[in-house]
């Protein structure tokens, strides 16, 4: 569905155990965005419709966050989770185009109209970049600024290196991110930025990727991610909403 039968038989040839998985999933549209699973647009969390209050959900209501609205491609649960971890640890570098393609309809779904979009990944430090050899959040990114013609610019870069949040407590991650990230002289009034990460967690590092981007002069930040982890491991479906 989302390539031609080159790319098809190429990436068969060069051998991957999730290929196959990632072909059919394409082919039945299981990622498209009336297909998967319903999720809060303020944080990214999996949550049933009718748990989404105007303020957010029950994960994200007393929460202050960075960007406008969220976009993604599924929870971090298999087989996604696999694939992003083919291309962070395995050097499938290729992945980064292949989830970037699963992540454009969702995009496509909001329907921006603002002339000056530009897209943004959220930065790696040097020295994790040279121990993996590429930004995966760049790569994807590189996808989504080709196909909707949107300029892919380095509007942050990490200013010191830190542990990854994977590693860290929930309740360090926020200072484990602080002052990480730094901004350029640029001048983004009236631009809109598609700030492109592979997974949000806490959601901290994105919050930080955000500060920077407003100090700019930025007013409307989507994030878009190919998979948010719930840490709390819990859909919230029976909450009744309130607050209409």
């Amino acid at each position: 569905m989302f390539g031609y039968p080159f790319q098809r038989i190429c990436s068969q040839l060069l051998g991957d155990e999730h290929i196959t998985q990632w072909y059919a999933a394409c082919d039945q549209g299981k990622y498209l965005p009336q297909h998967v699973s319903s999720y809060c647009p303020r944080c990214g969390a999996s949550i049933g419709k009718q748990a989404v209050t105007p303020k957010g959900c029950a994960f994200c209501i007393h929460q202050k966050i960075g960007w406008q609205h969220i976009v993604r491609v599924s929870s971090y649960t298999p087989p996604i989770s696999d694939w992003i971890l083919s291309l962070k640890f395995k050097r499938a570098w290729r992945w980064g185009n292949m989830l970037g393609q699963l992540l454009i309809p969702h995009l496509a779904a909001l329907e921006i109209d603002n002339k000056q979009v530009a897209v943004c990944s959220v930065p790696m430090h040097w020295y994790r970049r040279w121990e993996r050899g590429f930004n995966q959040a760049h790569l994807i990114a590189g996808t989504v600024g080709k196909h909707f013609n949107w300029p892919v610019v380095p509007l942050l870069h990490r200013s010191r290196y830190t542990p990854p949040q994977t590693r860290v407590i929930p309740s360090q991650r926020p200072v484990n991110v602080s002052r990480s990230v730094a901004s350029k002289k640029i001048d983004l009034k009236d631009w809109t930025v598609v700030l492109v990460d592979d997974v949000k967690t806490s959601g901290a590092t994105l919050n930080n990727c955000c500060k920077e981007l407003k100090a700019m002069g930025c007013n409307h930040i989507i994030a878009a991610v190919i998979a948010v982890a719930d840490l709390k491991n819990n859909n919230f479906k029976t909450v009744v909403p309130t607050g209409r």
